[in-house]
């Protein structure tokens, strides 16, 4: 037997907006009204998941980028949230470290030539390699991404069991909207 229990979006706008007194049952709700759910369930959502208490959303393909010959910096096109895993293609996949600013700056001569083992995270798409490519290749990344935003009529980009409490959070974040105390 298989159970499956989703809300969308919507469903958990209306929810809120009832218990807020913002909306009578059977009615629906004002655009505005909504759009204040909305925007509330995204922010929250963003902010749960970098401080991690979601879950991790790791694509399962790792995202391809090139890496120019000569070159410390490369950028990617991906919305990551923080980096998880990466490998250089050179005839295999050669593991690349992750590394903190500060065993980026430890590195005594950062104009080395080879195969990269070490990538400093800058943050946003980039990331500084070291020893600097010798020649063009392709770096592979694993991350984890930020969650989606929410869609009309869809579910939220969130585990099923953290439903209630991301209603009761989107509830105390909307409360000053309808001018409600915390507790409500």
């Amino acid at each position: 037997m298989t159970i499956s229990f989703t809300r969308t979006r919507n469903q958990i706008a209306d929810t809120v907006l009832r218990e807020m007194g913002a909306l009578a049952n059977g009615d629906t709700a004002a655009t505005a009204d909504a759009d204040v759910v909305y925007e509330a369930i995204d922010m929250r959502l963003k902010e749960l998941h970098k401080d991690g208490i979601i879950w991790r959303k790791v694509p399962t393909v790792p995202v391809s980028f090139s890496l120019s010959a000569g070159t410390v910096s490369a950028s990617v096109t991906a919305d990551i949230l923080f980096p998880i895993k990466m490998m250089v293609v050179d005839g295999d996949d050669t593991p690349v470290s992750i590394i903190t600013p500060e065993s980026y700056a430890a590195i005594a001569d950062k104009t080395e030539t080879g195969v990269p083992i070490k990538a400093l995270w800058k943050g946003g798409s980039e990331f500084w390699f070291w020893p600097v490519p010798v020649e063009a290749t392709t770096a592979k990344l694993v991350y984890e991404r930020y969650m989606d935003d929410t869609s009309a009529s869809a579910a939220p980009d969130v585990d099923q069991a953290m439903m209630r409490s991301l209603k009761n959070l989107v509830r105390f974040d909307v409360a000053d909207h309808w001018g409600k105390p915390e507790q409500t």
